[in-house]
């Protein structure tokens, strides 16, 4: 069976796509990966030329095939060189050639790969063909339209083996393609998108992991790619920020300039540098944005000082600024995409959306966990036309999954996608002297288990200034820093890090402070680990944790 990309199929009006798709999914074995309307736009000195093929078939060893599908019955008139085309909607004259059709989609895509790094170590042979699922063609129509190249009516009981003969036809010698090619096709089709995971991070450097989008989150993005302005929703590891990023770069790499933006500076940083080296891309948070933009219209930024979030200078005077400047300097998006959207402020879209082009009907992107919501803000109904829930976790490990998914209170059902991963440990302490201790004891573990510093963060539920752990500053020797260095580790409010994640979380000082909020805490904070989750909370906070979880406690 061959990888259908989107899977399912996306709704089409064509019946001779429907049956071809059906016919490729279950026919070719599944060496195949067979890419259904795929569109593209190429800019060059003369405009932009949008494209777009009915199907595109790759396969390691035998390369790449553009096949364009007509339904019905087809007639060339040799004198007046025209197609028509007949079918239950009667005959009708077509605007192009099919043939040529297919060979220009084909050129077009092939200018496309060119431009993905060592084209020409893993070129493959590639060509086009013409599906005719209800009609016969045994003789060539003019010299530039082959029988060799067309798959009609009689080929369709066997065509693994018509496949096979159409891409022998164009096969060039030397030619491999491979799996580096056949991953090359599909980050360039925006299909099978690769994020290098957050911050860089794995347990081993010389096995650094790829993040790759799931079958649902490609059929999500193409779903998204064909709506102008969508919210995508879902829970913490669903993957929405990958989405995201893999979003930016597309519409970078059409030439639509892009915002993509968010309310945390940490997140910022890594959408930053994700998108770095795309054409077209600002990745920015949303107050630098702010300070950025009223600087270059020449207003006047206060000094934000040590204020903290919340502040009237970050809820009110910045997003004002911001409006001031958009109207001095005028709209200069095509395109918006926010991450954590739920973080922003009612009052913030019209400031933000003053920088788009189209501030009404132009593309808009929103992506969300309403149960990450720890600011107060809200995806707002009226901004989006269409929603999109990425229902599975498939970041985190499942023991984590299984841990945070009790303080989930979203309406849509969460599935775990991960793997099984080591159990959730919840350890007491009375005072903070013993939380020191205690977190002395968990770091040293940890060291000789092999987890490099790097992989670690402590999270708090307090800002610096109210947290006593991390105005310590060390612990037992481990230095504590607020932000990445060598040999330390690295300590953050769980506000700060929302969006971010590494291998091992450590949630410390739960339970001090905020009652009310523990749950947001406990989903929010423990969702940034990949691997380990240890929750260091005070008594009796760790036996409530416990019995609502099933978490593992301190052995005996």
């Amino acid at each position: 069976m061959a990888r259908m990309v989107p899977f399912p199929m996306l709704p089409t009006e064509s019946s001779a796509e429907r049956r071809l798709y059906e016919w490729f999914l279950h026919r070719l074995d599944d060496d195949y990966v067979v890419y259904h309307s795929v569109d593209w736009v190429l800019r060059g000195p003369k405009g932009a030329d949008e494209g777009e093929a009915d199907f595109v078939v790759t396969h390691p060893r035998d390369g790449l095939l553009v096949v364009e599908a007509k339904g019905g019955g087809l007639a060339y008139d040799a004198e007046t060189r025209t197609w028509t085309q007949s079918g239950r909607g009667g005959t009708h004259r077509l605007d192009e050639d099919p043939f040529h059709q297919a060979r220009d989609e084909l050129h077009d895509l092939e200018e496309i790969l060119a431009a993905r790094p060592d084209w020409e170590r893993w070129k493959p042979s590639y060509g086009y063909a013409l599906a005719l699922p209800d009609a016969l063609y045994d003789r060539p129509a003019h010299p530039g339209a082959p029988a060799e190249i067309v798959i009609d009516r009689n080929d369709i009981d066997r065509l693994a083996e018509r496949v096979r003969e159409v891409m022998a036809h164009w096969r060039k010698p030397g030619r491999t393609f491979g799996p580096e090619g056949m991953q090359e096709v599909g980050i360039a089709l925006g299909r099978n998108v690769e994020v290098r995971a957050p911050l860089g991070l794995a347990f081993d450097e010389d096995d650094r992991r790829i993040l790759e989008l799931t079958e649902g989150q490609q059929y999500a993005l193409h779903f998204v790619m064909h709506r102008r302005r969508a919210a995508i929703t879902g829970p913490a590891g669903s993957g929405k920020t990958l989405l995201a990023i893999a979003l930016a770069r597309c519409l970078g790499e059409q030439g639509t300039r892009t915002l993509l933006t968010c309310f945390n500076k940490g997140l910022a940083g890594w959408l930053r540098r994700a998108t770095a080296g795309t054409t077209n891309v600002d990745a920015e948070h949303f107050h630098a944005l702010c300070v950025r933009l009223a600087h270059e219209a020449g207003l006047t930024v206060p000094d934000g000082g040590e204020q903290p979030d919340g502040s009237p200078f970050f809820e009110d005077d910045l997003p004002d600024l911001l409006e001031r400047a958009a109207r001095a300097l005028g709209p200069r998006y095509g395109a918006i995409i926010v991450d954590e959207a739920q973080d922003f402020r009612p009052h913030w879209w019209p400031a933000l959306l003053a920088l788009h082009r189209e501030p009404d009907t132009g593309l808009l992107y929103l992506f969300a966990d309403d149960n990450q919501n720890l600011y107060g803000g809200a995806v707002p109904e009226d901004l989006v036309e269409d929603r999109w829930h990425l229902p599975q976790n498939l970041r985190t490990t499942k023991a984590i999954h299984e841990f945070v998914t009790v303080f989930y209170r979203g309406d849509e059902p969460v599935t775990a996608g991960g793997p099984p991963g080591r159990d959730v440990e919840v350890l007491g302490y009375r005072e903070n002297e013993d939380l020191v201790r205690l977190l002395a004891i968990v770091l040293r573990n940890l060291v000789e288990e092999r987890v490099p510093l790097g992989e670690i963060v402590v999270l708090t539920p307090s800002r610096r200034a109210k947290s006593p752990l991390r105005l310590r500053g060390s612990v037992d020797g481990f230095r504590l820093s607020e932000s990445e260095e060598p040999g330390a580790v690295l300590v953050s409010s769980i506000h700060g890090y929302k969006g971010l994640e590494r291998q091992v979380v450590i949630l410390a000082e739960v339970g001090d402070r905020h009652r009310e909020d523990l749950d947001d805490y406990l989903y929010v904070g423990g969702s940034r680990a990949r691997a380990h989750l240890i929750v260091l909370a005070k008594e009796p906070v760790d036996r409530e944790i416990r019995e609502r979880t099933g978490a593992a406690g301190p052995s005996r």
